[in-house]
């Protein structure tokens, strides 16, 4: 009893991020709901902790588009992997009749892009409207491990690609948001 009740009270630290946090060096973007060199993604965090988001202005549509995100980062504590658990999208949703939001997330390091996950999630309207400031979300038990950190505290190039779909009757989009919350273990 006494070990189970140790391993539930280090599991929260597993958890958490490390010592010092990798600071995001660079955002690259691409993509048809954020164009390269637009300005249209701005991080609204500085470092890979717990969290990171960005914000953005040209990702909104009637049909499908998608934004690419590429954050690189260094400076961290050596000895820890990061992996995405779950994604918040935050925007405008205005859908009418039998119509749907999907939303599909490819996560993926660029390290081993072929170790892709996917997360998935929406918005169902049965009639006669959804206009709303809506929260989307999408959690993955499937993590997808960075590298482990060495001494220059990279974890690796993360990639985020979010692509929003509107079937049905009518609908349109225009998010703003984006969140990603990060877990990390040693390695």
């Amino acid at each position: 009893m006494r070990s189970l009740l140790s391993a539930l009270t280090l599991l929260p630290l597993a958890l958490a991020a490390p010592p010092t946090s990798p600071t995001i060096t660079r955002l690259v973007f691409s993509g048809n709901g954020c164009p390269n060199n637009s300005g249209s993604v701005k991080s609204h965090t500085a470092t890979l902790g717990d969290y990171a988001g960005v914000s953005f202005t040209q990702l909104k549509g009637d049909s499908t588009s998608n934004c690419a995100v590429h954050i690189q980062s260094s400076g961290g504590s050596s000895g820890w992997q990061v992996a995405v658990r779950e994604i918040t999208y935050v925007g405008d949703v205005n859908l009418r009749g039998n119509s749907e939001l999907d939303t599909y997330t490819q996560v993926f390091w660029s390290e081993n892009a072929g170790n892709t996950g996917t997360l998935t999630g929406g918005l169902t309207c049965a009639g006669p409207e959804i206009k709303d400031y809506v929260t989307v979300r999408s959690s993955t038990a499937d993590l997808k491990w960075s590298r482990c950190t060495g001494s220059d505290g990279n974890p690796g190039i993360l990639n985020v690609n979010f692509r929003p779909v509107i079937q049905g009757d009518f609908g349109t989009y225009d998010f703003k948001h984006a969140g990603w919350h990060l877990v990390w273990r040693r390695c």
